[in-house]
């Protein structure tokens, strides 16, 4: 499972209706969107940014001339020949 992407977007297609709804929400200002009964979020301290999001790495190995490895080097970035 490591290995597998996360599929993006919806198992099902929006139904009509759903999809009608949410047309006429996006063409609505957002001053016109009744938020009244969404509570304030006040307090993120415990909040996690993207929790189940894990990128696939993988192993590279890449051989470069000695020239782009000090032009790398000369710019800062941390490039140890092997």
């Amino acid at each position: 499972m490591r290995d597998e992407t996360m599929k993006k977007g919806n198992p099902k297609p929006l139904t009509p209706e759903l999809q009608a709804e949410l047309d006429a929400l996006a063409a609505m200002p957002e001053s016109e969107i009744d938020t009244t009964e969404m509570p304030p979020i006040t307090d993120w301290s415990k909040a996690v940014r993207g929790p189940f999001y894990r990128p696939v790495k993988r192993p590279l190995s890449l051989r470069l001339d000695a020239d782009i490895i000090d032009w790398f080097q000369r710019q800062g970035q941390a490039i140890r020949p092997a």
